[in-house]
Formats: C-alpha cells, structure tokens, sequence
C-alpha cells in the first residue's frame, strides 16, 4: 500500500476511535508498521529545490505530507482554546472535532521524530515558524511581536516546515491587530479548534479530497521561501482583475496564512486568500 493511503487510515482510525488512550492502541501499533514508510516517502521534500513534480502520480510526496498534517491536526487539536464564534468552521462540521484524542506536546513531538521530524524550539516570533493564536493588543501601536506562550510544538523535515508552532503574543496593532490576526479565516490548514480554516481539500469528495497538495514551506541560510509549488504571484486574480490588496498585505497574506490587519480596501476582505510563491530574506 502506498504511503499516502496508510497515513489516510491512521487519521480515520483516530477519528473512529473512541479510546481515550488513542496514542497507544492506535498510534504506536501504526508507527511501527508504517514510520520507515511514511518517512522514505517524505525524504525527498526535506531538502529546498530537492524534489519537484514533473508528473503528477497518486500518493506522491505532496499527497502524503498533506495527509500527515492532518494526523497532526488531529493530534494538537485539543491543545487549542476553543472556538469562540457562533458559526461552525467547516472541518468541525465534517469531522465531530471534540472526539480527537488528547495528546500532550511531548507524545505529539515523540510520534512525528519516527517519522523524520524535528521541533522547532525556542526561537524569536517569526511568522515562518509560529502561528498566531492569540493576540494581547498593547497600548503602543509600535510594539514589536513578542512571543508569550506557546500552545503547542511546531515541527520541521529538514529545511522544509512541517507544521508551525502555534503561540500567543503581545504586539502592537501596526504588526497584527487583535481579533484579526488570531480569529480571521486561516489558509492552506486543514483544522484548527479555535478558528475557521480553508485547505484545498474544501467542497471535494470522501476520495479527492485526499488529492490536497501541501503547501511547501522552506527556510535556508539566506531567505525564507513561501509556497514553492506556486506560481509568481501577480496584482490580477485567475479572471485578470484587479486583487485589491496592497503589495504588503498580500505578502503577509502568504506569510502569516490569515489577514493580520485590517484592509486598505474593506471590499476586497471576503474574497482575500493567499496566492503565489513568495521568497523573504532573512534578516
């Protein structure tokens, strides 16, 4: 069985099942089976520039990435507050959310190290490495993000980001505004507990929606680089019209994977998504 099919088991048999101690009767009989699998599989995307899709094939390493994180999402769901808003996120909807197994950062980090990963561990806010889940708005505009706590673990494959730490924050509202940067709609993420997200997968079918790419995210020495398997992204949307966001709003649309602050052009909010590969040198 190819690997993206046995990590797509792994996540409905952790859907469906109802053992409170999930990691042990279902996870660790998986991993063993499964783990040297999986992380050959996975091999080829850890390095950046080091595998590209020439033609597409069934399970290939894009398929198989994003079927893992959903496994992670699974697993660091119940680290996460809990959703605030009235409205239903769709995920919650498909999935019965508040059945995933309770996982503590340690046994979340323990299960992906057979599978290649490394944490990203304590490192300055960057939004490459760290998810926004809340926001404490100081008094100063000015204020530069500081990380204040950390909800759970993020993961790296080599220079390729796996999943992001997810943190909460002190900032000034010239950087992220409260109630938008932690609660606006968060892109190319399957769940979240604590806010509405949107992945390729959305509006698919039980069988394609398996077919998600994973966004590739790399850092190296010199630059952080941005949805690789992108096109270069321009100021027109797929029906040549104009975008309505700013240069600088739609780089920290690709950055941060949510809005961060409020538009300059309120009418382009509902429709604003990330789009296109984008590389940032690292300071």
């Amino acid at each position: 069985m190819i690997p993206a099919l046995r990590v797509r088991q792994l996540f409905h048999a952790l859907e469906e099942c109802q053992d409170a101690d999930a990691l042990h009767t279902v996870v660790d009989p998986w991993l063993d089976e499964h783990a040297d699998a999986v992380r050959e599989a996975l091999a080829p995307l850890a390095t950046f520039g080091g595998w590209t899709r020439t033609a597409y094939e069934f399970g290939d390493p894009l398929e198989t990435a994003y079927s893992l994180s959903r496994v992670s999402d699974a697993l660091i769901y119940k680290l996460q507050p809990l959703l605030q808003s009235s409205e239903t996120p769709w995920a919650h909807r498909l999935h019965e959310p508040e059945r995933w197994p309770q996982a503590t950062p340690d046994q979340y980090l323990a299960v992906f190290a057979r599978l290649g990963m490394t944490p990203i561990g304590d490192v300055a806010f960057e939004p490459f490495f760290h998810e926004v889940v809340h926001v404490a708005q100081t008094e100063s505009p000015g204020t530069p993000v500081e990380i204040t706590g950390t909800v759970w673990p993020g993961l790296m494959l080599g220079e390729m980001l796996f999943s992001r730490t997810g943190v909460t924050v002190c900032a000034g509202a010239s950087d992220l505004v409260a109630g938008i940067a932690d609660l606006s709609p968060l892109h190319d993420v399957f769940m979240r507990r604590y806010r509405e997200t949107s992945d390729g997968s959305m509006g698919w079918g039980s069988n394609s929606q398996w077919r998600t790419d994973f966004r590739r995210d790399y850092v190296t020495d010199a630059s952080f680089h941005f949805a690789v398997d992108e096109e270069p992204d321009s100021d027109q949307d797929i029906l040549g019209e104009p975008r309505g966001l700013t240069p600088a709003e739609r780089s920290d649309l690709v950055r941060y994977r949510c809005l961060t602050r409020p538009l300059q052009d309120p009418d382009a909010w509902q429709d604003a998504c990330p789009g296109g590969r984008l590389t940032v040198r690292r300071i």
